[in-house]
């Protein structure tokens, strides 16, 4: 392939065409301030255009103007097993593949279906929020695990954590990998660990593997797709919303390698008219196939960004957990005792809208996220002003 050059400095104007993290309404909502200039860097999605080569076909799709009932086809199924061999070196099989809805619902209806009410799922915190809504509305029981911190980083202690396992007699887990917020790609002897102890206890592991594509500099990303051939207790989700900020269109795979488990699943979804849509399975077709070299330098650039920010914030009391994959950055605050407080405090003075910890439902006391997809321009004011804030704030 010809090697092409992209530029992700040149950004789309999303203030007023309902994006969530530009909108004027929601901001104000949550940040409680009506400005009009605002640096916002909390929801977790980007801000670059999708380059020709997947904007093209997608054109051309429209253009055909046939958005009647379909079937899917191959192609999806083969550009998924492309991308699973290209990105991640995992040989994974047509018949695991369940094309679905967004990888949130997908999730809840998978849970609801896998387990029995009442049944006791565990969950590794900090972690993303809505993990938590999908235990407690299908009326589960949530336990919690707080992940350890060694040289700022997170880590699972394995002997801990078969005793609270063994304790709270666990049923499933749901599961981060990458981890958000930190970004921690989890190592293949961990999940070795992981998966072996899940084995022995008998218990269901979900997990969400929706950051894996955006891998930083040297990191590894090991998919749990690896381990379904042996272990037919898993089940993988996926998406390209994160990788290619489509979002919007509702698209995710997952991966079970049990074929019963799969059926039930599967009728499940029909049985509820739970149906993929067409546009996102054409476009994370497009996506797969044509857009490798494009993700390649959006993860060059975000590593650029990642490295800026973090070289502009790394000032007494700030403790800076180094992101392995994404375009999320999960930074202690020593000086915050309350950063919900914090957070509306930034936002007034400065107009610069990050993350609050307590979107990660425990052990987040004095973390905010900060998204560095954007430009760097937008980048290096928003952290000055940051920094600013900060050396002063008491």
């Amino acid at each position: 392939l010809p090697i092409l050059m992209y530029s992700f400095e040149d950004i789309l104007d999303r203030k007023d065409n309902g994006s969530k993290k530009w909108s004027r309404e929601y901001i104000n909502k949550r940040f409680k301030i009506s400005d009009e200039e605002n640096y916002p860097l909390f929801i977790a999605d980007m801000d670059y255009k999708l380059p020709e080569e997947i904007i093209n076909p997608i054109n051309e799709l429209i253009t055909k103007g046939d958005f009647g009932y379909f079937d899917v086809r191959d192609s999806f199924y083969d550009s998924v097993l492309w991308w699973y061999k290209k990105n991640y070196s995992c040989s994974i099989k047509k018949e695991w593949i369940v094309p679905s809805i967004g990888a949130l619902s997908s999730m809840h209806l998978i849970v609801e279906k896998i387990f029995n009410k009442k049944d006791n799922l565990l969950i590794f915190t900090p972690i993303y929020g809505p993990f938590k809504d999908v235990v407690i509305n299908n009326n589960m029981n949530l336990y919690k695990y707080k992940l350890k911190i060694h040289k700022d980083r997170y880590y699972i202690d394995f002997k801990e954590l078969n005793e609270f396992i063994k304790k709270n007699n666990i049923n499933g887990i749901i599961f981060c990998n990458p981890h958000n917020p930190s970004g921690r790609c989890w190592s293949k002897d961990e999940l070795d660990k992981l998966v072996s102890l899940c084995k022995q206890n008998n218990i269901k592991i979900i997990s969400d593997e929706v950051h894996g594509d955006l891998v930083l500099g040297e990191n590894k990303f090991n998919s749990l797709s690896g381990y379904l051939e042996e272990n037919d207790n898993i089940i993988v989700i996926s998406s390209p919303n994160k990788t290619f900020n489509i979002a919007g269109l509702n698209i995710s795979t997952f991966l079970c390698g049990n074929p019963e488990l799969k059926l039930i699943l599967e009728n499940e979804f029909n049985n509820r008219k739970l149906h993929v849509n067409r546009f996102g399975i054409e476009v994370l077709t497009i996506c797969y196939n044509t857009g490798f070299q494009w993700v390649e330098a959006l993860r060059k650039n975000i590593k650029e960004n990642m490295d800026m920010v973090i070289n502009k914030i790394d000032i007494e009391g700030v403790e800076i957990m180094m992101p392995e994959s994404g375009y999320l950055l999960w930074v202690k605050l020593d000086k915050v005792n309350d950063v919900d407080k914090f957070i509306l405090e930034l936002a007034k003075e400065k107009k610069v809208l990050l993350e609050t910890g307590s979107r990660f439902i425990n052990d987040y006391e004095g973390f905010v996220r900060i998204n560095v997809a954007t430009s760097k321009s937008i980048l290096e004011e928003a952290m000055d002003r940051f920094v600013d804030f900060y050396k002063e704030y008491k």
